[in-house]
């Protein structure tokens, strides 16, 4: 329970904050309805249940071999985490909302944000850094908790994106000249993700 508390707030921070996916499901959002915006949010909490099932296979294969090495994993997610905490502090800035996107149909932008998701190579670290934070071992198998745990983060993540897709145009009118926002949610995610990696680095055993 200690650790789903801590989980799951973790990834709504993480995913309210404005990055390359939001601007993605806003500018399609803003191309024409708003089901446009949800089918993007649809396609890219696929690419993050790949991303699950890459980290799964891949972080089990290495505690079979050697405990050590997932521990190495660990840490070195955890100084990967503040790296990207410290980058989110210091490029914290106004939320720039992107063009609107060409009409297209649903199901080719649900390929687009599939793709958009699967190729992008600092969403497969991510998962690799942040997912072992939460695995305990002595509450079971490894594997099971890594799924959960990849699977309770799509959930938030494609929540968030949808919401976002459902505000997009009331964001555009509130938010276009405004930093503010933008600002507060990097600046939170930055610490967030830096308490996550010192909580990491310093924690015994």
């Amino acid at each position: 329970m200690e650790v789903w508390l801590l989980f799951i707030p973790a990834c709504l921070a993480l995913n309210v904050t404005p990055g390359p996916d939001v601007l993605f499901v806003l500018s399609q959002a803003l191309g024409a309805k708003r089901s446009g915006g949800l089918w993007a949010a649809l396609g890219l909490g696929v690419s993050y249940l790949g991303h699950t099932l890459f980290a799964v296979i891949g972080l089990s294969a290495l505690v079979m071999q050697s405990a050590a090495a997932f521990t190495l994993i660990k840490y070195l997610g955890a100084a990967y985490l503040l790296y990207l905490g410290w980058t989110s502090l210091r490029h914290a800035s106004g939320l720039a909302l992107p063009e609107a996107a060409r009409a297209q149909g649903g199901w080719r932008i649900f390929r687009q944000g599939l793709l958009v998701g699967l190729l992008n190579p600092k969403v497969a670290l991510f998962f690799l850094a942040f997912l072992p934070q939460f695995v305990v071992p002595e509450a079971g198998a490894v594997p099971g908790q890594l799924l959960w745990l990849g699977l309770v983060f799509t959930l938030t993540a494609t929540l968030c994106n949808g919401g976002y897709a459902l505000m997009a145009k009331g964001l555009r009118r509130r938010l276009s000249g405004s930093g503010g926002f933008s600002r507060l949610s990097g600046r939170l995610a930055g610490v967030l993700m830096i308490g996550l990696g010192l909580r990491l680095a310093l924690m015994k055993g």
